[in-house]
């Protein structure tokens, strides 16, 4: 059983909210789309609910970033939503980097309601769960010491406002709450009251976090594992909600990080990122859905953006052909779930990306390639709709070539013999390889074995019968796998190329 229907199960509501947050400090990578695509899972799995998106605006600018510039430094400590836009082309901060994203959620189909924290505030949503978190601010302070180890001060207030004079929150001391306002002195020396029914300051995050539940509603939310640890947020938020909002707490789905390969977990903040709309250029939306789905979230994703994109594509093709050859139950339902929109009708005719990585650095035409396709047995029939998929793939192969590949599976295929001089040994081989060409099946696997039958009829090293094709095809000494590139080739093309090697 696919881990969304396990969780969809486990959520006892007739119709599911789920939650999920997103805080647009910066650029939103592969690791932060891991929350919203598993959310997204489990409504897809119980068949109908809502999805809410909260995004994290009203939180400060904490650092200067390594993408921003030290114009920003200024802004450090005031609200994302207060904060220029760093193209001067969006209303704030927030909408700049949540535009994107959010472009990226479109492609995705992901049907959602987006809650904009600041918002949120500014419409007076969090009054009633700000003034009985305040008016139970000693036992709001006894749970987190409790779960934390921490010793809050007496005079601790579960409230941060933001500075009417210097504009910055997390700053000012509050000094009493006299309903609504909170009274404080900030550091910068202003001396104001904010109002708990606006936007005038927030919770701190563990009384926002239960403070939204109560509010939306919330039924489930995934959220990372360093909100489960031992004393961390969910601990504090989870008696928080029950004991001092008196409303139950949503059923709690623990993810794992997502690892970028030699690097860490993703953070955008420390440039250890894939972007999301990054992936989807480079895989597909389906694809995308396909690595976090594949995975239960407690797993931790190890993500390779470079030859491991070959291994992601062919199991992704791999659970597609269990779905529609009645294989694998759990790889079908992945696949299901990663659709964008309805599952095909039947199975899609593809062309591996691993081969379309050859063949669009051979051919830059994509009805010659579909050709050599159909020529080749990969495609049987010319259908529309797998010819329009061919092509959405074929520009995802074209992107990951130019900004993720190892330059290992890069090539050039030469149109004129390249200036190389080869030895009598070599050019006897290819004698004998030009023999056996009228004897064997212009494909991949007798051209492949023909290299090694050739060069042990003339005593010639394998590995260099291999080199000398690289050598007067793409002029270098490496290239892809032999014997699917000469299939993939014109077979009169690679014969005359032969005969004017040895002609010469």
């Amino acid at each position: 059983m696919h881990w969304a229907d396990v969780e969809a199960e486990n959520i006892k509501a007739r119709t599911p909210h789920v939650a999920t947050g997103v805080a647009p400090s910066g650029p939103i990578h592969l690791g932060g789309l891991r929350e919203l695509l598993t959310g997204e899972a489990i409504i897809r799995a119980a068949g109908h609910g809502k999805l809410f998106l909260i995004v994290d605006s009203i939180d400060p600018l904490r650092k200067l970033y390594p993408f921003l510039d030290e114009s920003y430094e200024e802004y450090i400590g005031k609200p994302l939503s207060d904060i220029p836009c760093p193209c001067r082309d969006h209303a704030d901060y927030t909408e700049h980097y949540m535009e994107r994203f959010l472009d990226t959620l479109q492609e995705l189909k992901v049907d959602l309601s987006i809650k904009y924290a600041h918002e949120m505030y500014a419409e007076g949503r969090y009054k009633e769960a700000t003034r009985k978190i305040l008016d139970n601010r000693e036992k709001v302070s006894d749970i987190i010491e409790k779960h934390t180890g921490r010793e809050l001060k007496d005079d601790w207030y579960p409230y941060n406002p933001i500075c009417s004079g210097c504009g910055k929150i997390g700053r000012a001391k509050v000094t009493g709450f006299q309903d609504p306002y909170v009274l404080y002195i900030c550091d910068c020396g202003h001396e104001g009251k904010a109002d708990i029914g606006t936007d005038d300051g927030k919770l701190p995050w563990r009384c926002d976090w239960p403070a939204r539940w109560s509010i939306l509603g919330v039924d489930c939310e995934p959220f990372g594992k360093d909100h489960a640890a031992s004393g961390g947020s969910w601990d504090t938020g989870k008696e928080i909600i029950e004991d001092i909002l008196e409303t139950d707490a949503p059923h709690p789905v623990v993810y794992e990080w997502i690892h970028l390969k030699g690097q860490g977990p993703m953070s955008s903040s420390s440039g250890v990122a894939i972007t999301a709309e990054d992936m989807i250029d480079m895989v597909g939306p389906e694809v995308v859905r396909f690595l976090i789905l594949k995975s239960k979230p407690n797993t931790q994703i190890d993500f390779d953006p470079g030859l491991g994109i070959l291994d992601l594509m062919d199991e992704y093709d791999d659970h597609e052909k269990d779905y529609f050859e009645d294989g694998d139950e759990d790889k079908a339902r992945t696949y299901e779930l990663s659709q964008v929109d309805s599952v095909p009708e039947k199975k899609p005719q593809r062309i591996p990306y691993r081969h379309l990585v050859n063949l669009v650095q051979i051919y830059d035409d994509n009805e010659r390639i579909w050709k050599v396709a159909k020529d080749t047995g990969q495609i049987d029939e010319d259908d529309e709709k797998d010819f329009h998929r061919f092509e959405k793939r074929a520009e995802n192969v074209k992107f990951w070539l130019e900004k993720f590949a190892p330059a290992m599976v890069k090539f050039s295929l030469k149109e004129e013999l390249p200036d190389v001089k080869l030895q009598e040994d070599e050019k006897d081989f290819l004698r004998s390889y030009s023999e056996s060409l009228e004897e064997i099946r212009w494909s991949a696997e007798e051209l492949h074995r023909s290299v090694h039958d050739c060069a042990e009829k003339i005593g010639l090293n394998k590995g260099k019968a291999f080199r000398t094709f690289y050598k007067i095809l793409l002029g270098e000494n490496k290239g892809p796998r032999l014997g699917r590139f000469l299939s993939q080739l014109d077979e009169n093309f690679v014969k005359e190329r032969i005969s004017e090697v040895i002609e010469n």
